[in-house]
């Protein structure tokens, strides 16, 4: 009687493994996670492996690079280039003997290498161990998701509801029109919407004073990008998007705050959002500015540009994205975050209202 098709053990409630590979190889790493109480799934192919991700997302993979190669390599290329999974940790299982399969699987970003024969203990290290790491990087991501949501929430109370959507969706579209790349574009998302998180510790008087700031009062306005920076250092997630958050009202010919960074040492990232945030401002008003027509906020753009502010190409990326209507789809609104979060907005006020945030200058990198 033929064998019946193998298809996995249900193992424990610990990390979910999901394990790919026609092979006998890769079916055995599965009855050995399965023995040690290790949740698994098992995909034989790589396009069974894209269902079990989009269905139940694994906390770690381990697939056969041997098996089926160059879908083996497509699967993990994938992943990595794909921002719901691109943090799961994967074990490439693979011959030592298949020296060209290895270098390539590690090329395309997977983190553990297994050799077969594989020793069963090291295989359940390396799964505890990167179970480990996923849930740790889970956490972070939530931790800063939280920040985003609670910014979301603060934001919409002091301005034009859905500033922060427009933000990160405005300055994700001209990174895009700029073909950064797929790590800038996170950067940009996130650090176009917490790019005013500072302001949290500004007192509302402040905040919500109609009419022209006394030059004190603009002092504190002037200090939020380094609060803000302070406020996400102690988060690693949030590490690519604190040039933003510091650097978005710096100029290029260097009388931009806080830092009176210019030319190239004003990073291209808070270049744009601060590009970004202008148009916003400008086309959506404050208590005390009525909103003025996109064309009258390129217009203004552009008088930046000629006096030396603001770098023209981008400028000009940006004009051809209003003017193909390619930004209309971002103004509508989002809702305001849950209420109970208000709690967590006051301890956030609190921290930046500690005295011992690090607020030293930026320096540039070499």
């Amino acid at each position: 009687m033929p064998d019946l098709p193998y298809v996995g053990g249900p193992g424990g409630d610990g990390p979910l493994v999901l394990v790919v590979g026609d092979s006998n190889e890769a079916r055995a790493v599965d009855r050995a996670l399965t023995r040690a109480a290790v949740r698994t799934q098992y995909s034989a192919t790589a396009a069974d492996a894209g269902v079990s991700l989009t269905q139940t997302p694994p906390t770690v993979l381990v697939v056969d690079i041997d098996a089926a190669h160059a879908e083996a390599l497509d699967l993990c290329r994938r992943l990595k280039r794909d921002s719901a999974t691109r943090l799961v940790p994967i074990i490439l299982l693979s011959d030592d003997r298949q020296r060209d399969h290895r270098l390539a699987g590690i090329e395309t970003g997977a983190e553990g290498l297994l050799t077969k024969p594989f020793d069963t203990e090291e295989l359940l290290a390396r799964v505890r161990a990167f179970g480990r790491v996923s849930q740790y990087t889970s956490d972070l991501d939530s931790a800063a998701s939280i920040v985003m949501t609670v910014t979301a929430m603060i934001e919409a109370r002091e301005s034009s509801p859905g500033h922060c959507y427009r933000m990160a969706n405005y300055a994700t579209a001209l990174g895009r029109a700029l073909r950064l790349s797929d790590a800038d574009l996170q950067s940009l998302y996130r650090g176009a919407f917490l790019h005013d998180i500072g302001m949290l510790a500004i007192p509302d008087a402040i905040l919500r004073k109609g009419g022209r700031l006394e030059p004190e009062e603009y002092a504190v306005i002037k200090s939020h990008p380094v609060i803000g920076d302070a406020l996400c250092a102690n988060l690693r997630t949030l590490h690519g998007v604190r040039p933003i958050v510091r650097h978005h009202h710096e100029r290029l010919d260097g009388s931009g705050y806080p830092d009176g960074l210019a030319g190239d040492n004003v990073p291209l990232l808070a270049q744009i959002v601060s590009i970004v945030d202008g148009f916003e401002a400008i086309t959506m008003g404050r208590e005390y500015l009525a909103p003025r027509s996109p064309q009258e906020a390129l217009a203004v753009l552009a008088h930046e540009v000629h006096v030396g502010w603001r770098r023209p190409e981008v400028v000009e990326a940006f004009a051809g994205l209003v003017n193909s209507g390619a930004l209309e789809r971002f103004r509508g609104t989002r809702a305001e975050a849950a209420a109970e979060l208000d709690v967590l907005a006051a301890d956030l006020q609190r921290v930046a209202n500690a005295p011992t945030l690090d607020l030293a200058p930026w320096t540039p990198r070499a």
